[in-house]
C-alpha cells in the first residue's frame, strides 16, 4: 500500500509538470515578449490578424476592421483570404469611404 501511494504521487507531480509547461508553452506562441532596447521595457507582439479575425467571427464589422484584414493578407501573399475580406468591404461600403490602396490591391486580385 505504501508503494502504491508513492507512485501515484510520483505520476501527480508529473502531470502537473507536464500540464504547467504545456500551458506555458501554448501562452508563449500567442504572443511574444520583447524589450526596447532604450527604455528597457518590455512589450508585447500580439497576432493582429488572429485578434480581428476573432472580432469578426464574433459579428462585429467596420470599414477599419475588413480593410486591414484585406491589406495584412494581401502583403503577406495571402490573396484568397485578402479578396475574402475585400469583397466584404465593397459590398458593405462606399467606394469613397474605401482608401485608393485598396482599392488598387482589389482591383488587382480580381482580375
Amino acid at each position: 500500500m505504501k508503494n502504491f501511494v508513492k507512485t501515484s504521487s510520483i505520476k501527480l507531480i508529473l502531470f502537473f509538470c507536464f500540464s504547467f509547461l504545456f500551458l506555458g508553452i501554448t501562452n508563449a506562441n500567442s504572443q511574444t515578449v520583447r524589450y526596447d532596447s532604450v527604455s528597457k521595457q518590455k512589450y508585447i507582439l500580439v497576432d493582429v490578424d488572429k485578434t480581428y479575425e476573432r472580432i469578426v467571427d464574433k459579428g462585429y464589422e467596420s470599414l477599419e476592421l475588413f480593410e486591414s484584414l484585406g491589406n495584412y493578407y494581401y502583403e503577406n501573399k495571402n490573396f484568397k483570404k485578402s479578396k475574402l475580406y475585400f469583397d466584404k468591404l465593397f459590398v458593405k461600403y462606399k467606394l469613397s469611404q474605401i482608401s485608393k490602396k485598396s482599392i488598387e490591391r482589389y482591383h488587382s486580385i480580381s482580375k
